[in-house]
């Protein structure tokens, strides 16, 4: 029983999953999302296909806005699809002509895609999740090409043709609301562009209203170019002098952090800012990204407390520890408690109060007593306290 104590103490405080979700948990049957996003980026520099830098010359940069729109609906409690529409405006500040020392600004806007996107989560192992995902996004416009010797005209927007991908996601959830999450999938990016798989790992700690985020994503092509058999009737279009368009085999990656801010249950502000480190065909550069997100999970309290058949045994709480994370209560093996088994924390009394306040797991337990690691908070409105009511559910 001293380990148990021991383990009991050296605890940090459970705290509801408001403020970070993890990529790869699902809203829930009838859960929403909804989010909207503004991403700004800076060119620094340019790669080529052989991965040698091409200077900007002085006075010449090339940066985008861009806004985006979308939602997502928990269709069962596995199955989760999603809307997305996402509006750019590109500039470009580039030498014209070439050695004049005259700089001419280019600009191009308008809707620069529109799809949708699903997730469908495969069954949890232990604190691992696991979900497939994929989406489609379609730019509604075509890229007419550069007109020779003309850097002005038809300045495009993006890379044409769908963008589409299928792919995994695993995420580790902590019980102290710490998480890892890997991102892995094949993409096909647009009709001029080579397949690729993208890639992304990710950790947070998060607490009630705040969490901490670090991660790194980025491309690594299949080397399939479109015209890699035909290069002199690879297509040219003006891209405002960036190579971040119409590339040739690219690769990056892009090491990010940032943090999220909840209001509240429902509402969170998220900041990003990722440093890209082009490889090949591409631009280095920074990435700013701010969204404001409201998500509305399944009421899985509402769901449990309808299910009051469903417990085998009742308990009591006899000791918390000093951050709540752990408690003991007041049966063990004697009463038929188990190790691995569920328990759901009540306020009650005799009034007709009856609040679901967490649900743990039990991860010891003797012969009189048994120790509980809460793993999800429901309710703040009352204290978890010697005598909290412990309703236990079969394994």
């Amino acid at each position: 029983m001293r380990r148990v104590f021991l383990l009991f103490f050296l605890t940090s405080p459970v705290f509801a999953q408001y403020s970070y979700v993890a990529p790869a948990r699902l809203l829930g049957d009838g859960g929403t999302e909804i989010r909207g996003e503004g991403r700004l980026w800076n060119s620094t520099q340019r790669l080529d296909a052989n991965g040698e830098s091409v200077a900007y010359e002085p006075g010449e940069s090339f940066s985008y806005l861009e806004g985006i729109f979308a939602a997502s609906y928990g269709v069962t409690k596995e199955l989760q699809l999603g809307i997305r529409a996402s509006f750019r405006q590109n500039t470009a500040n580039i030498e014209e002509p070439a050695g004049s020392g005259t700089i001419e600004t280019l600009s191009s806007s308008g809707i620069q895609s529109f799809g949708g996107d699903f997730k469908y989560m495969l069954e949890p192992v232990g604190n691992l999740y696991y979900a497939l995902e994929g989406f489609y996004y379609h730019t509604p416009y075509s890229n007419k090409e550069k007109i020779t010797n003309d850097k002005i005209s038809n300045f495009v927007l993006g890379d044409d043709g769908g963008n589409f991908g299928i792919g995994g996601v695993v995420s580790y959830i902590h019980p102290n609301q710490n998480f890892f999450s890997v991102n892995v999938g094949y993409r096909r990016p647009g009709k001029e562009l080579s397949a690729e798989i993208y890639w992304k790992a990710e950790g947070a700690l998060a607490w009630s209203y705040v969490a901490l985020v670090a991660g790194i994503e980025g491309v690594n092509s299949l080397n399939q170019d479109p015209y890699k058999t035909d290069p002199d009737n690879r297509p040219v279009f003006n891209t405002g002098g960036s190579s971040l368009y119409a590339s040739l085999n690219r690769q990056f990656m892009a090491p990010y952090v940032g943090a999220n801010i909840a209001f509240n249950k429902n509402w969170r502000v998220e900041g990003r800012y990722h440093s890209f480190m082009a490889q090949r065909a591409y631009d280095s550069g920074g990435l700013f990204t701010l969204a404001l997100v409201k998500r509305v999970e399944t009421d899985t309290r509402a769901k449990i407390e309808g299910s009051f058949k469903e417990y085998d045994l009742e308990a009591s709480v006899a000791k918390v520890s000093p951050k709540k994370q752990f408690v003991i209560l007041n049966k063990g093996l004697s009463h038929n408690v188990e190790k691995g088994q569920r328990f759901d924390l009540y306020h009650f009394d005799y009034l007709g109060g009856n609040v679901l306040l967490a649900r743990g797991v039990i991860i010891q337990v003797n012969s009189e007593q048994s120790v509980l690691q809460l793993t999800t908070r429901f309710s703040n409105k009352h204290e978890i306290k010697e005598g909290t009511v412990a309703r236990g559910m079969a394994k």
